[in-house]
């Protein structure tokens, strides 16, 4: 069959509703500030809890979205849709991890960030938002932070302080000899 453009639609776009049966919450780990570092890769973990009592959950996948703080509708980047394909039964639960990169283009402002996923049962898809919030970018810092150069500064010092003081212990003595009785 010929593609055609019209055929395909984005994963965000009219999504399913949630299920009253599902309950998801999120960490960004070293994140925990919500400040994501400008060109590097985040991870977030999802936590998907099956409440029915019947059926289970086939989790087909997960993505995001990075978006203008001032129109949500403003895509900036659109992130890997990431195919799961895992089943969560009743009272069950399991915890997805995402990776996104934020490109290194970006300016380092506040950008409104959302991480979705899919589930089906044997009826119907769904999806749950499970963040969607007002996150900062940031510029990475460098390992050699305010407190390195400190630490750093305060051994160099001390190495110098315990080299000085091997020095005068062991130095020679260099000054001229009187002998008694002559010259």
């Amino acid at each position: 069959p010929e593609y055609s453009r019209q055929s395909f639609v984005h994963p965000l776009t009219n999504m399913p509703g949630a299920s009253e049966d599902v309950e998801t919450s999120f960490i960004y780990p070293g994140h925990a500030d919500q400040k994501f570092p400008i060109g590097e890769t985040v991870t977030v973990l999802c936590h998907f809890t099956n409440t029915a009592e019947h059926y289970p959950f086939n989790v087909t996948a997960i993505m995001g979205s990075l978006n203008s703080p001032f129109d949500f509708n403003f895509h900036v980047q659109n992130y890997s849709y990431k195919p799961l394909g895992v089943v969560v039964r009743p009272d069950e639960e399991f915890t997805f991890s995402y990776e996104f990169q934020l490109h290194p283009d970006l300016q380092p402002v506040e950008y409104s960030l959302a991480h979705t996923i899919f589930y089906e049962d044997n009826s119907r898809g769904y999806s749950t938002t499970f963040f969607n919030q007002t996150v900062e970018l940031i510029y990475p810092t460098d390992e050699f932070d305010l407190y390195s150069l400190a630490q750093l500064a305060v051994s160099l010092g001390a190495s110098l302080f315990v080299a000085g003081l091997l020095v005068w212990i062991f130095k020679p003595d260099t000054a001229p000899k009187r002998h008694a009785g002559g010259e």
